[in-house]
């Protein structure tokens, strides 16, 4: 189960809230002056005893007094004119205060309430229960609790705290040029969701990184060919007198002009087909419609029902060409081309009686970029990145391509649409 933090955080708060309520009405309980009232309900009781000149109090009243100390949970200490005591009613014994003004004052076990009667007498009262003097331990306690608080919070707060200092180092690391460096991901809450986020993100753009370095890598190095077989030719045609040469050189220089143009034409749709780029409006197009020139051009069997589908009909005409460029390149002289629809998505598939493909390229084939090892067939002059687009438009329509094997010899390709499609944002 996940722990969200903002429960954590929360309960944590709430329970600091209520430990400090709690200790705090103890030390309310423990610390607070005796009360005013109850000395005027004593005091009359106090006046009424019979106390002797130089001996204890008796009498009914002081039968009331020690019964009503009991009841009030009161220690009760009356004294004569002298300061001495002629009447307690006390668990603990305490003297008469320096001071023998009316109200409260220090005491050894909590604060001391004297009330003046008759005669020069005092009556103290002092609640039972208290910790000690008022003055002496209620700031030592509260300093106490202050730190037992900061003792018990700051393992949460610096382990919270930690985990995005170290989030933040790996960013700066990351920032810096370290584009493998990844942070440790641990716990469950929503530090650890942006943790794993954070690594998800870091791997894909150090992936992107990598392929656009390996595409410069490659444009610079087809490029250059072409061009240079360009410009050889206009120096030579600026120089050369026979026309023929002349329009066999221009012809040349169109080809090569034509491949820059097919070039360019593949590494834009490649940028189109990245994820995070804007999509455009899709358009309803009938597949058999689109796909049947494109047949007809290779030399390949068609067979096929209409189907519509909601896409960009560039990009899928693209793809479907490529697919057959790359059968008629590597593959034998027949091509089939068949295109229905296979419960919810739509099946597009091109086949041929070529070599086949090696199981342990069948993977990679569909890279940007690569090319099978030995010799490259005659007519394949592209970058490689012919099946890699066929992959990047069929997943830019919510689809995928995959390779068959087919029996005894031969290649089978198959996109798979989805039959109701959707734009992907």
């Amino acid at each position: 189960m996940t722990r969200r933090l903002y429960v954590r955080l929360y309960l944590a708060f709430l329970g600091t809230t209520v430990l400090s309520l709690l200790v705090t009405a103890m030390l309310a309980r423990a610390f607070h002056e005796p009360a005013g009232p109850a000395s005027r309900y004593l005091a009359p009781l106090a006046r009424l005893m019979d106390c002797a000149p130089a001996g204890p109090c008796r009498g009914e009243a002081a039968g009331m007094l020690a019964e009503a100390a009991h009841e009030m949970n009161l220690d009760i200490v009356v004294w004569n004119g002298q300061g001495q005591p002629v009447f307690a009613a006390n668990r603990a014994p305490f003297p008469l205060p320096m001071s023998t003004s009316a109200g409260w004052h220090h005491g050894p076990r909590g604060p001391i309430w004297l009330v003046p009667l008759s005669g020069g007498r005092l009556l103290g009262l002092r609640e039972r229960g208290h910790l000690g003097p008022r003055g002496h331990l209620f700031l030592p306690l509260l300093v106490g609790l202050a730190l037992l608080m900061a003792i018990g919070l700051y393992p949460l707060s610096r382990g919270i705290t930690r985990r995005l200092e170290e989030l933040a180092e790996g960013a700066r690391r990351w920032g810096a040029g370290d584009l493998g460096h990844r942070v440790r991901v641990s716990g469950r809450d929503e530090i650890a969701t942006l943790e794993e986020r954070f690594n998800e993100t870091a791997a894909a753009i150090q992936a992107l990184l990598a392929q656009e370095h390996q595409m410069l890598a490659s444009v610079s190095h087809e490029l250059r060919s072409p061009m240079a077989r360009i410009r050889i030719a206009l120096e030579l045609l600026a120089e050369e007198a026979e026309a023929s040469k002349r329009a066999e050189l221009a012809r040349r220089a169109g080809e090569d002009i034509a491949e820059l143009d097919i070039l360019v034409e593949e590494l834009l749709l490649s940028a189109r087909t990245q994820p995070g780029i804007p999509r455009r409006p899709v358009d309803k197009v009938d597949l058999l419609a689109l796909v049947r020139p494109e047949a007809e051009s290779a030399g390949a069997a068609l067979a096929g029902e209409s189907l519509p589908f909601a896409g960009e009909p560039a990009m899928l005409k693209h793809m479907v060409r490529n697919l057959l460029t790359n059968a008629r390149v590597h593959g034998g002289r027949t091509i089939r081309v068949e295109l229905r629809r296979d419960g919810e998505t739509i099946l597009i598939a091109v086949e041929d009686d070529g070599p086949g493909v090696p199981e342990a390229e069948r993977e990679r084939i569909f890279a940007p970029f690569y090319r099978a090892p030995g010799q490259r067939p005659p007519g394949d002059g592209g970058l490689g990145l012919g099946l890699a687009l066929v992959r990047q438009v069929a997943r830019y329509h919510g689809g995928d391509v995959g390779y068959i094997a087919r029996s005894p010899s031969g290649s089978r390709f198959e996109v798979r649409l989805p039959a109701h499609s959707r734009r992907t944002e």
